[in-house]
């Protein structure tokens, strides 16, 4: 019975010995960035009407508020805001209609691939209407990582009034682009900033840089 008891504390000791070690391998697992992914450019042309009833956005702040989230999830692209009260550039956009042309990284599978190459023909007489070559480089595969992205309050420069503006990308663009879902937690409450929100976590997939970007680092 001793020598039961004798080993038993031994192989506790050496558990606990090793506790800290596995920790540190978890935390180091838990931390390491993903693998990378291939992935190509996909094209898209999305378009909303923007209804809000708390935040009014002028028609030029309201494109460059969108630009800036749409680049934090890995995607170029070009806003456009169409209303009859975008006459200007500074004026209030009410119910605007949202026009986005973007350019998002999708995992490069077969399906994306035959996704994207459908509309081959009409890209290359686009081309060719514009005078110009359809760069292979921009059909090239490349390496991307999926990476968390924040689009809560304090982060971005979102603040409580962008609540219904962030709400409407989660439920119009976010689904069409290649992004995943952490913490959707975001609820807007009509003519009224609510304190916290919004609080919406996501996983999207971004462009690795490139070997020369890196070193302009």
């Amino acid at each position: 019975m001793r020598r039961e008891g004798n080993l038993l504390r031994s192989t506790l000791v050496a558990l606990l010995c090793a506790l800290p070690g596995l920790l540190v391998a978890a935390r180091a697992a838990e931390e390491a960035p993903p693998e990378p992914v291939q992935a190509i450019w996909r094209y898209q042309e999305l378009a909303f009407f923007f209804q809000t009833q708390t935040t009014f956005y002028s028609c030029s702040s309201l494109e460059a508020k969108l630009e800036r989230i749409l680049k934090l999830l890995g995607a170029t692209a070009q806003v456009r805001v169409r209303s009859v009260d975008c006459q200007s550039a500074g004026h209030i956009a009410r119910m605007p209609r949202i026009i986005i042309n973007v350019h998002a990284p999708v995992e490069a599978t077969p399906e994306a691939y035959a996704e994207r190459d459908k509309n081959k023909s009409t890209r290359e007489l686009a081309a060719r209407v514009r005078g110009e070559k359809e760069d292979p480089e921009a059909l090239a595969a490349f390496p991307a990582q999926w990476k968390h992205v924040s689009l809560s309050r304090g982060k971005a420069n979102l603040e409580a009034g962008d609540c219904e503006l962030i709400d409407e990308l989660r439920r119009k663009v976010l689904p069409k682009l290649s992004v995943r879902l952490v913490k959707d937690n975001t609820h807007c409450t009509p003519h009224q900033l609510t304190i916290g929100q919004p609080q919406l976590e996501i996983e999207a997939l971004i462009a690795m840089p490139k070997p020369d970007e890196k070193d302009k680092k």
